[in-house]
């Protein structure tokens, strides 16, 4: 655990020969990775470094969300959860998996009794917040949910839980960091992962995770040099272990920050998104929050994902949320809570 308001002789001699962003460069490195344009992998920190009074850009170069007004007492405290448990070396492996974005299946549905509307989705059970000026973090946490095929299910099935930039808008671009949960060869397998889609997820084996395991993952949209790039951070309560990276943003694709979304997907393998969704009961996401900004300045917020109208998406064989066809579905449970529930196999 990093020692608050501490710091050591390593880190005074850092200042004293350049500062901090400059010493930096001994705590990262860049990953060559075939199909990634680049990962910079944020391994380390100075021994003492104190993210409670390190500045936005100290942040940043070392990997850590942005933090939050401290007025702000329930986010601000998890996000000193989250930093304060320890950094591991990440390790990063192309899996050739995507996570797409929102295949809709239909117009959306208002309903006029609150501010959701009721959209149907090929891939995506979960809310999402579009418009309004741009998104620039998002955060949420989750119990790691158990999986297995309890009703027979035919094949293989593979399952996801994240919290994403973009993918629910007309954009070409979509950030994302979460757990996969999958059921294979007849057995469960679980890893964290992130991505910068239209890019392959990049599993992070050096992060290990279980069912029951509780999450706090963050993704958020910065600039470096006049290049986008998605930094990403994952704590995991249990293990008391974090990671953090950074990807650049794919050729061809423009960073919109048109929306903001906690979702449970089915993740695409081998080119099709149709695969049995495994049976995992239920789920939990909570701290569902994002922040508006640029990506040149540290953000404004938080919102609470049900504070503005916003998207509660179906996954469904169907074209519309229905009983009888949805597979995956969520409902909210307080301000910044939602709660997944697996219906059946399509």
């Amino acid at each position: 655990m990093y020692k608050p308001r501490l710091y050591s002789l390593t880190l005074i001699a850092a200042l004293t020969a350049g500062g901090l962003i400059a010493s930096a460069q001994n705590y990262s490195r860049e990953v060559k990775l075939a199909g990634i344009t680049r990962i910079i992998s944020n391994d380390a920190v100075p021994e003492g470094f104190d993210p409670v009074s390190a500045s936005d850009a100290q942040l940043e170069e070392y990997g850590f969300p942005h933090r939050p007004d401290p007025n702000d007492a329930k986010v601000y405290s998890n996000w000193l959860r989250a930093v304060s448990v320890t950094r591991v070396r990440g390790e990063w492996v192309n899996t050739g998996r995507y996570h797409l974005p929102n295949q809709h299946k239909g117009a959306s549905v208002a309903n006029a009794v609150d501010n959701i509307s009721d959209e149907a989705s090929g891939n995506w059970s979960g809310f999402a917040i579009e418009g309004g000026k741009p998104f620039k973090q998002v955060e949420g946490r989750w119990a790691v949910p158990s999986v297995n095929n309890q009703f027979g299910i035919g094949g293989n099935g593979y399952m996801s839980e994240w919290v994403g930039i973009d993918g629910d808008c007309n954009c070409n671009d979509l950030m994302q960091d979460g757990t996969a949960q999958q059921w294979t060869g007849g057995s469960a397998q679980y890893y964290g992962w992130v991505e910068y889609y239209p890019e392959p997820e990049v599993e992070v084996p050096s992060f290990p995770i279980a069912p029951g395991d509780v999450i706090q993952a963050y993704t958020e949209a910065i600039e470096k040099s006049g290049v986008v790039y998605a930094s990403f951070y994952m704590a995991n309560y249990n293990t008391q272990k974090a990671v953090s990276g950074t990807l650049e943003i794919p050729s061809g694709s423009k960073f919109s920050g048109l929306s903001a979304e906690w979702i449970v997907e089915r993740t695409e393998v081998n080119g099709s998104f149709t695969n049995p969704l495994p049976f995992y009961a239920y789920a939990y996401m909570d701290d569902a929050v994002a922040w508006r900004g640029s990506i040149k300045s540290s953000p404004s917020g938080p919102i609470n994902f049900s504070k503005e109208a916003n998207q509660n998406i179906c996954m469904t064989s169907g074209v519309k949320c229905k009983a009888s066809t949805n597979i995956s579905t969520v409902s909210e449970l307080g301000a910044d809570t939602m709660l997944f529930t697996w219906d059946h196999y399509d």
